[in-house]
């Protein structure tokens, strides 16, 4: 991989990662198109996957320091038979804890089950980004909600933990499913994204963990230090810039947008499976 080929990787990585278009669909239609990638682009992929996770806590850098904080000493009030979830910052760290349940579990039933590959089918692809652009025409009608982390629900949570859970199909966008998921659960539209995107971060580390090991069965991986580093800033600064657009575009009711893209991504994705566009 030259660094040309690194840096549209990283844009697309950083890019699809988080606009609600489905990373893991556009993968699987480009692997369809191209072929699968050889051992050290998988390695490079698990590469990427820390910039995105690092975009995040920059972006949202005050909500996860204060999340690490607040499980410390969480853990420290428990050891001392306290327990005590009512502080807002508390509550926060409840709201994501019960959020990322539902996620571990799939993710864990679709590894035991070894049904990951049965899963990225180009036309669950197309069914799952038709999916996700009906999620998001729909999420500019929502009214902006009434909860926060200092007063949101334990159901509210488990909704969007839900969404996060469906969203391992490839196709169905993580983000785009998670913010429908909070605004369903009544939550502002401000507070949709945060905990959207905080939640991505337990999931994110957990599947680069997974993959990590996958990677690690694999042997020697040749690494190419410049194109890797040229992908990872360029993940990290378009994954920065992703989560801007949609801080900006949920107060603008603009949504519609990624609902039209993914149309024609499904579109597109359908003309694959049926042959009208030949792979490889």
């Amino acid at each position: 991989m030259d660094w040309l080929q690194a840096l549209a990787a990283g844009i697309l990585q950083g890019l699809t990662e988080f606009l609600p278009v489905s990373s893991s669909g556009h993968l699987v239609i480009f692997f369809t198109l191209f072929g699968e990638p050889e051992e050290s682009n998988l390695a490079f992929t698990v590469f990427l996957h820390l910039a995105t996770l690092l975009a995040v806590i920059i972006v949202f850098y005050r909500d996860v320091r204060t999340l690490v904080r607040e499980f410390f000493t969480a853990i420290a009030d428990i050891v001392r038979g306290k327990p005590d979830f009512k502080t807002p910052e508390r509550r926060f760290l409840l709201l994501v804890i019960v959020g990322t349940i539902p996620v571990a579990l799939a993710g864990v039933s679709i590894k035991m089950l070894d049904v990951e590959k049965g899963l990225e089918n180009i036309f669950v692809v197309a069914v799952m980004l038709l999916v996700t652009a009906a999620l998001m025409f729909v999420v500019d009608r929502f009214r902006d909600g009434k909860y926060t982390e200092a007063d949101a629900p334990i159901r509210s949570a488990v909704i969007v933990g839900m969404m996060q859970a469906l969203a391992l199909l490839p196709g169905l966008s993580r983000s785009g499913s998670t913010i429908f998921g909070g605004l369903l659960g009544g939550m502002t539209k401000e507070f949709a994204v945060r905990f959207a995107f905080i939640l991505s971060i337990p999931a994110v580390i957990g599947a680069g963990l997974v993959e990590l090991i996958d990677v690690i069965k694999m042997g020697n991986v040749e690494i190419d230090v410049v194109s890797w580093m040229i992908g990872f800033v360029a993940t990290l600064i378009s994954g920065i810039l992703a989560i801007r657009v949609i801080k900006a575009l949920i107060r603008s009711n603009r949504f519609y947008l990624f609902g039209v893209y993914c149309l024609c991504a499904a579109a597109f994705a359908f003309l694959i499976g049926f042959g009208v566009i030949s792979t490889n």
